[in-house]
């Protein structure tokens, strides 16, 4: 199980997250609300630059086709994050065409307070199976809020973590109030996600990581055992 330590914003943040054992660095790049840790293309372009040999860049972001290609083309990332309120057609659009610029697409399926599905196709296994003929590699599953659509904080839910799992053969992320403390009870390692994607659990203040939750999220997602094992 890998893990992405998402919403860096400096060279420290890169270095320390390394440091600590991430496999995946993401970032946050012109995303089209108001975040903490938004970058613009140039800036994100200069820290994927940094990121050290052998981790995983994501340019997490938002919005129409020609908006986030641009952006891939600019960035170079080696994935990218649909994270906004993208549709289907335009998921398939941008799956082909980062495909072409050797960038794989992750698509994130956002949970609100009540449960809901925030996408065009509500019924979780109708929309992962469309989903799916995109061209995506992998889904991100998080929670949503108005005030906040990533970074919030909030566990999506077991169940609605198994239901994607059950309706789609392609890896799943799991992101959404993990903390170095709750991994043991967030996590089914019986049917465990391919990735753990933390932001806020991570932080002192939105923006800022903390060094010491850093290192204890990686130890604490390491030291997760599969049912099995």
């Amino acid at each position: 199980m890998k893990v992405k330590i998402c919403g860096n914003t400096t060279e420290r943040d890169i270095r320390l997250c390394a440091d600590a054992g991430a496999d995946v660095l993401g970032f946050v790049v012109e995303y089209p609300v108001d975040v903490p840790w938004n970058l613009n293309v140039e800036r994100a372009a200069a820290l994927i630059e940094g990121v050290p040999e052998g981790v995983i860049s994501f340019m997490v972001t938002g919005g129409g086709p020609e908006q986030v290609v641009s952006r891939a083309e600019k960035v170079r990332p080696n994935v990218v994050q649909l994270h906004h309120e993208e549709t289907l057609a335009e998921v398939a659009d941008m799956a082909r065409r980062l495909k072409e610029l050797g960038i794989s697409t992750v698509k994130a399926l956002r949970i609100d307070d009540g449960g809901r599905l925030k996408f065009e196709i509500a019924n979780m296994f109708e929309a992962a199976g469309e989903l799916e003929k995109t061209g995506v590699a992998a889904f991100l599953l998080d929670s949503f809020t108005p005030a906040r659509p990533g970074g919030t904080g909030r566990p999506v839910g077991l169940e609605t973590y198994l239901t994607l799992r059950k309706s789609t053969a392609l890896p799943v992320i799991l992101a959404g109030g993990l903390k170095p403390g709750n991994l043991g009870t967030l996590v089914p390692m019986d049917c465990p996600p391919c990735m753990l994607d933390v932001l806020s659990g991570v932080e002192s203040s939105p923006g800022i990581k903390d060094a010491n939750k850093v290192a204890a999220f990686v130890k604490a997602a390491r030291s997760l055992k599969m049912v099995g094992q």
